[in-house]
């Protein structure tokens, strides 16, 4: 069994220990400070010492009661049963992850807490989180929920604490934790002052205000959250801060009114394509090439599937839509019974080669080589 040394100290960063056993992959050890990935968590990152010889851990795995530290370079060669070897972890890395899980459960509990919805899925890498919850809110909830979390994150010092408890004492505690319990027979809780208590395996700051600002760099369906935390929020924070205040200033703006006007004008300017490329494709398919059997018309750029698959429905029986995304990418649309896209599409590989596939009405392509004169290519087989 490997002793989780993290458990009582995730700020610790060396560490010896004896080495249990050996394999093609690595070492394990009687106790360690590395995480293991687990817990929806990356695992730790460093180097094990032994003398004068030093190989990286890659990677940190669990397996039954033991932890694998898998081992870069020569290692069987130089570390043997029984030997002391010296843990050093990489605490730039492991403090990033610790604040992104920190900061995962702190967002969590906060939407649990106030709008009693619960969190399906989170994933936890450095300075980066994933998360997902069970059911959307919208702007004005999560803005809510925004500035709670970020009060927290920064000026509310917040502490968390950690406990080992056992199954029994978790019965006890079943309604004040969020979440699923482990069915290991001793459980971590992890608790954050006032907001939250959770079972959690993983590594943890002190304080909430540890966590420091966070910047959202993708919002999904209302329910599915991605942001980050430590130098990577400070750094997007500080360069998006100023882009919005050089946009203000070119359009000689207060800053508070950049994000209304901005978003009119996105909303006109997106009406504007949807007319432009409506348009655009009408006059294609009133204007295209005749040839022996279909008519064929052709597209130098890249349209939205969703736009062009719907306009399509529009253009005249036995018509041959080409779409060349860039260079070597390329849609093809066909409404004619005896033209399949498809078909079309193999022919290409076979020339050019690449992947790609579809059905006879739509089939897309990303060649290997790119076409000398893809109309004549499209023409020929005809």
């Amino acid at each position: 069994m490997t002793e989780k040394l993290y458990w009582n100290d995730c700020y610790q960063t060396q560490f010896d220990a004896k080495v249990l056993e050996i394999n093609n992959q690595g070492i394990f050890l009687d106790k360690t400070l590395f995480y293991p990935e687990g817990g929806n968590q990356v695992s730790d990152r460093g180097v094990i010492k032994k003398k004068n010889y030093q190989f990286e851990v890659k990677y940190v795995s669990k397996k039954d009661n033991l932890i694998l530290h898998h081992l870069s370079g020569k290692f069987k060669e130089r570390i043997n049963k029984g030997d002391i070897i010296e843990g050093i972890i990489d605490w730039e890395y492991r403090y990033g992850v610790m604040r992104a899980h920190s900061s995962q459960h702190l967002l969590s509990a906060i939407f649990k807490n106030s709008l009693n919805i619960d969190t399906t899925r989170a994933n936890i890498s450095f300075e980066d989180v994933s998360l997902h919850i069970s059911k959307s809110v919208n702007m004005g909830e999560l803005e809510k929920v925004l500035q709670e979390f970020m009060k927290a994150s920064t000026i509310e010092n917040l502490v968390l604490t950690s406990k080992i408890i056992s199954q029994k004492e978790a019965e006890n505690l079943d309604e004040e934790i969020r979440g699923d319990l482990s069915s290991e027979d001793n459980l971590r809780i992890i608790e954050i002052q006032n907001c939250d208590v959770n079972c959690c395996g993983g590594t943890h700051v002190k304080n909430t205000s540890e966590i420091g600002p966070c910047y959202f760099y993708e919002i999904k369906k209302g329910s599915e959250f991605k942001y980050l935390v430590g130098n990577k929020a400070i750094e997007m924070l500080s360069k998006h801060s100023l882009g919005i205040l050089d946009v203000a200033t070119s359009l000689n703006r207060p800053i508070e009114n950049i994000f209304p006007i901005v978003k009119d004008q996105i909303i006109r300017l997106k009406e504007e394509n949807l007319n432009f490329i409506n348009k655009m494709l009408e006059l294609i398919s009133i204007n295209p090439t005749i040839t022996k059997r279909i008519k064929l018309g052709v597209l130098d750029f890249d349209i939205d599937y969703k736009i062009l698959s719907k306009k399509f429905k529009e253009f005249p029986p036995d018509y041959v839509l080409v779409i060349k995304r860039d260079s070597k990418s390329i849609l093809i649309l066909s409404n004619s019974e005896e033209y399949k896209a498809n078909d079309a599409i193999d022919l290409l590989i076979k020339k050019y080669g690449g992947k790609g596939g579809g059905s006879p009405k739509s089939a897309q392509v990303v060649l290997t080589s790119e076409p000398k004169d893809l109309i004549f290519d499209i023409e020929i087989n005809l």
